[in-house]
């Protein structure tokens, strides 16, 4: 499937839809019009459909970064938050940044782009025919490689995973040029399409026939365009030289900082290429590198990796971007089918330990003593059965990412419960027919109905359609009917314990279920993992659950974050992340399945939360950005505050500025987001209710 263009009237214009990605934009005409299919070889960059269109002026409802190639495919010039920009006459092919999709327009005509309040206008020097092309975000695997039981098979089989990469300049720390490796399958024998090949980069990584040390080094494989082999050390060999991977800080860290380090620097080369915008990154090293750019873009891969390895890590460290996601994973053959999918991400990868007992057998204190001081009422059917079993309940190490995944035995504190088949379950997913969002909220528990204020929260997008039901005290056949209900999210308030969901007549055990339809869930009730992993087994992509007794209040409060930020466009574990600081019951929530799942598309394309601190007669504003699945390490973020054309890296947290309350509330003109203010998380659109500047 491909995007489409449908016009549109008062106000005129186009929508353009992604009905894979469940994605859609409008762009507003000075004038109704009527597209015609166009050729898709006309432009600079890919697009998936295209369609003509006379007009004088395109309006995008937010802004947006607009990037002009002439007919020689040299960049001539980009407009960049608040700036107005003109250009002469010439062929121009445009490249709008609209968040959801990749927008093209091919023109003959001058070019002026300016922007007004929330606005970028794009006019033309007279009503010109314009061509509009759209690239969906969508990426899936090209095919699968088959192995046998022999380690080597799937040593090869991951380093086929580089056959995906669309090139091997530094533009590959672009996420649209990455490409997803291959899947992998176990099988009789090695079986692999011809069309898979090893990209020649002259870099290759030695590491015994062991799948603790093949894992470890997936993401990094794959980043490189590196070959792996077996043999006695675990050495990184480039262009002929080699670099020992078994360093004092050990081999599993080394690999994550080396990964963490070529990336970096591959970003700060790049903008000697394709996109040479001012870059932040590049700002605060360039000093330091010992290399000139110029030189090392040009550079084959192997020189270029050797150039970055002069480069000591306490140059680069300081200014890597919050990585993504780290994931826990066991050595077992059998996970080697979820390792395409850890290195799509360029997740760091570590490997449990096999010698300790899991460390998590008794409620945390700190929830003891609350319930205790508090007499606070949980979530379970019965005080009696509101001791929770944590036997298999495990605590990973801690990691500095912005998710954290556990492909692993037992269900994981603070983490997120992921298998193979929640990943296979992914591509498997169905284009999406229907224009709106359906979500049942059920609420099981007469005490709790306050919490239905979600209703509200999810209906607040004007962008996205949805349709809601809420639904009071079902019975068991009832729940079940929902389960077996296609629907894109069910969010349950109400008491879950050891026997199932408390319904009016009694209790339902998600066990009795053949399919479950549901897309995703959020179960809000006191130890739900085990009836949510039921819920992913029997077919969901995910959801977010929890671990522990869960009292009413801090899940009501919970309960409506996470309605927000998903609405907002916040994957689950994103979400989850940010909606865990409004109570010290965040980490006993977890995500389970697909945590990358989104329910729909963040508006900007890259979700946001800010963390802000008063000062005298003005605020310090942190902006921290949560890459997703069409927004992923490598892309660009731009903060619309005054006239900034600074680019950033859209990782964790990129910058710090000092405001005035006046340009406080012009940034939130752009769009709601969640504020971490005094210890408190809030929303933008509630800050200044009750304040003045």
């Amino acid at each position: 499937m491909r995007p489409e263009f449908e016009p549109l009237v008062d106000p005129d214009g186009l929508l353009v839809r992604d009905p894979i990605e469940n994605a859609q934009f409008e762009l507003y005409t000075d004038r109704v019009v009527a597209p015609v299919e166009a050729d898709t070889e006309q432009f600079l960059l890919p697009v998936d459909s295209a369609v003509t269109v006379t007009a004088g002026e395109l309006e995008i409802p937010r802004l947006v970064n607009v990037f002009l190639w002439d007919d020689t495919g040299t960049m001539v010039g980009e407009s960049a938050n608040q700036q107005v920009a003109a250009y002469d006459e010439n062929w121009y092919s445009l490249d709008i940044d609209i968040g959801p999709m990749k927008l093209q327009a091919v023109v003959d005509s001058a070019v002026t782009v300016r922007r007004s309040e929330n606005t970028t206008f794009v006019r033309f020097e007279d009503a010109e025919e314009i061509a509009l092309g759209a690239r969906s975000l969508h990426e899936s695997p090209a095919g699968t490689i088959t192995i046998g039981d022999d380690v080597e098979d799937a040593m090869r089989a991951i380093a086929l995973s580089s056959s995906a990469l669309k090139t091997t300049s530094p533009e590959r720390s672009f996420p649209t040029l990455r490409g997803h490796p291959p899947l992998v399958e176990r099988g009789d024998a090695f079986d692999a399409p011809d069309a898979f090949e090893l990209p020649e980069t002259g870099v290759t990584i030695e590491i015994p026939r062991d799948y603790g040390d093949l894992f470890r080094v997936s993401s990094l494989a794959y980043y490189l365009g590196a070959d792996i082999v077996p043999g006695e050390r675990r050495v990184l060999g480039v262009g002929g030289d080699h670099y020992d991977l078994d360093t004092e800080r050990g081999f599993e860290a080394e690999v994550s900082k080396l990964l963490k380090h070529v990336f970096f620097l591959d970003c700060v080369t790049r903008t000697e290429g394709f996109y040479p915008v001012n870059l932040h990154e590049r700002n605060v090293v360039e000093d330091e590198l010992p290399f000139d750019p110029v030189d090392v873009y040009d550079a084959s891969p192997a020189e270029r990796l050797r150039a970055y390895l002069d480069v000591p890590y306490e140059v680069t460290n300081p200014h890597v971007p919050q990585w993504k996601l780290t994931v826990d994973i066991e050595p077992d053959p059998d996970h080697v089918e979820a390792i395409p999918f850890v290195a799509n991400e360029l997740a760091t990868v570590r490997i449990p330990s096999t010698g300790e007992e899991p460390n998590v057998h008794d409620e945390p204190e700190e929830l003891t003593e609350f319930y205790r001081a508090n007499g606070a009422a949980v979530r379970s059917t019965s005080r009696g059965e509101s001791v929770t079993d944590w036997s298999n309940v495990v605590k990973p190490d801690e990691t500095d990412a912005i998710e954290h995944a556990w492909i692993a035995e037992g269900f994981p504190l603070g983490a997120s419960k992921t298998r193979v088949e929640s990943y296979l379950r992914r591509l498997d997913r169905p284009a999406r027919e229907q224009d709106s969002i359906s979500i049942d909220i059920v609420c099981n528990e007469d005490e709790m109905s306050e919490e239905d204020i979600v209703e509200e929260f999810y209906g607040t997008r004007d962008i996205f359609e949805f349709d809601i039901t809420v639904h009071y005290d079902l019975t068991t056949d009832e729940l079940a009917a929902i389960f077996r209900k296609n629907i894109d999210f069910l969010h349950y308030i109400g008491h879950v314990d050891k026997g199932g969901f408390q319904c009016a007549d009694g209790m339902f055990d998600a066990r009795t279920l053949d399919e479950v339809n549901v897309d995703a869930f959020l179960l809000n009730a006191c130890k739900s993992y085990e009836q949510g992993d039921v819920l992913v087994e029997r077919g969901s992509y995910g959801g977010i659950v929890t671990l522990a007794n869960i009292s009413n209040d801090p899940a009501v409060r919970i309960g409506r974050a996470l309605a927000r930020l998903l609405n907002n466009g916040f994957s689950l574990q994103a979400g989850l992340s940010v909606a865990r600081n409004v109570t010290l019951f965040g980490n006993q929530y977890i995500t389970i399945g697909d945590g990358t799942l989104q329910l729909v598309q963040n508006r900007s394309g890259i979700p946001i939360s800010l963390e802000l601190s008063e000062l005298d007669d003005s605020y310090e504003l942190s902006i921290r950005c949560y890459p997703t699945s069409t927004s992923a390490m490598g892309s660009l973020f731009t903060p619309h505050i005054r006239e900034n054309t600074t680019r950033y890296l859209n990782s964790g947290r990129v910058d710090t500025f000092e405001v005035a309350g006046s340009e406080l509330r012009d940034f939130f003109e752009h769009g709601v987001v969640p504020i971490l203010f005094d210890g408190d998380l809030i929303w933008s659109d509630e800050l200044f209710e009750e304040r003045t500047d």
